[in-house]
């Protein structure tokens, strides 16, 4: 990435998080620590952004880790960025319930990262690369517009397309930094281009880019209109795979329920969840048919934004445990999924609750299920230390 976009990110992107993330109005002038804290989250934007080509790149022909000086590069970025975010302790944002993940999970991540590059594990080392990503976005998807706006806004110069290398990197770049508006049109324009040849159209590109525009318009912006208009006119397109035109079809029926809905009147936050996740619940399959996708959308949504308005509720561990549940609903990913994240910070800030030992038993049958089903047999020494762990914290 060009130096350029190093010395924007790293002064734009870089406000104190922890001063306004909570909605609540902004703090005095920054203190010395604060001020200290700022010029970490500074260095961490930094490294991010030179990590940026691999955490959205799609093109594997270029990941040859043979070239010693690529190896080099990439694993030194790496390093510094796990650096700087352990250096961030004293940052509190990365501790409130909803804005995860916590540094210990994300260092975790970095140290899991640093050592499929190392092994030359491309594979493996792409896809922890983009739950990386995914880990931002999800604190950055779920600021408030009237806090996001200090940090995301007019603050940060929009980069140029030609600093990535598809319009569906260029996309990603803009939905982590909010310009959801911008996001939409880019990646519209990567799916009209995948879509132009055969041999793409069922890639991840065209599920991930419509996923990511119906998100915008359900998850973050609640804008019915809009998404109702996005669902007619790609239902029609018959560039789409049978499958993700069922798969619209669906969204536009599960969205006609949610027609005049108002995010703010989901105050009564038990009665919502009894309503809208308890009968998913039910449905303890994992299915992808995009059958309840909008209702998981909106859900997720109103969890969040009632994170940030009330981060110290009596709520949190039942709220991280829906979380949980929506993630792994709604993942594509047969590893790294935010729902086990979401599941740990559940056990690890509230174990007294009566909702950490679901959130355990969520987790444990999530790592049994995800090494091959086979009753623990193929689970790695180091999971099965992590489960040991993770329950002697239950009290």
């Amino acid at each position: 990435m060009k130096k350029v976009l190093l010395s924007i990110l790293s002064t734009a992107m870089i406000v104190p998080a922890f001063a306004f993330i909570s909605g609540e109005k902004a703090e005095p002038p920054v203190d010395a620590k604060q001020a200290q804290a700022k010029a970490v989250m500074g260095n961490v934007y930094d490294s991010y952004v030179k990590i940026i080509p691999y955490v959205y790149s799609t093109n594997y022909s270029s990941w040859d880790f043979s070239r010693q000086k690529d190896k080099k590069e990439l694993l030194k970025n790496l390093n510094d960025l796990s650096l700087f975010f352990k250096s961030a302790k004293h940052a509190d944002m990365f501790q409130r319930p909803g804005f995860r993940p916590s540094l210990d999970t994300i260092n975790e991540h970095l140290e899991e990262t640093i050592i499929s590059v190392e092994s030359n594990n491309y594979v493996f080392a792409q896809k922890r690369l983009n739950v990386l990503g995914a880990l931002c976005v999800s604190c950055h998807s779920q600021l408030p517009e009237s806090v996001s706006k200090n940090a995301f806004g007019s603050n940060i110069k929009q980069e140029k397309r030609e600093l990535f290398d598809s319009d569906f990197s260029y996309a990603n770049y803009l939905y982590l930094v909010r310009r959801f508006d911008d996001a939409k049109t880019y990646f519209n324009k990567a799916l009209d281009e995948s879509l132009s040849h055969s041999e793409k159209r069922a890639g991840p590109e065209v599920l991930a880019s419509l996923r990511k525009i119906i998100s915008i318009d359900t998850k973050i912006k609640f804008d019915y209109d809009k998404a109702n208009a996005f669902i007619i006119k790609w239902e029609k397109d018959n560039r789409l795979s049978s499958f993700d035109r069922k798969m619209i079809t669906r969204w536009r029926s599960n969205l006609q329920t949610w027609k005049g809905f108002n995010p703010a009147s989901a105050t009564f936050l038990r009665e919502f969840i009894d309503k809208n996740l308890t009968p998913l619940d039910m449905k303890k399959e994992i299915v992808f048919s995009g059958e309840d996708d909008i209702n998981l959308f909106v859900s997720s949504g109103v969890l969040l934004n009632y994170l940030v308005v009330h981060p110290d509720s009596e709520l949190a561990p039942e709220i991280l445990y829906w979380l949980s549940k929506i993630e792994h609903k709604m993942s594509q990913s047969y590893f790294f999924s935010l729902g086990d994240l979401y599941l740990k910070d559940c056990i690890k800030k509230y174990p007294s609750s009566a909702y950490a030992k679901k959130c355990y038993q969520e987790y444990a049958d999530s790592i049994e299920s995800g090494y091959s089903g086979s009753s623990g047999t193929d689970i790695p020494p180091e999971e099965k230390r992590e489960l040991v762990k993770l329950k002697n914290l239950l009290k």
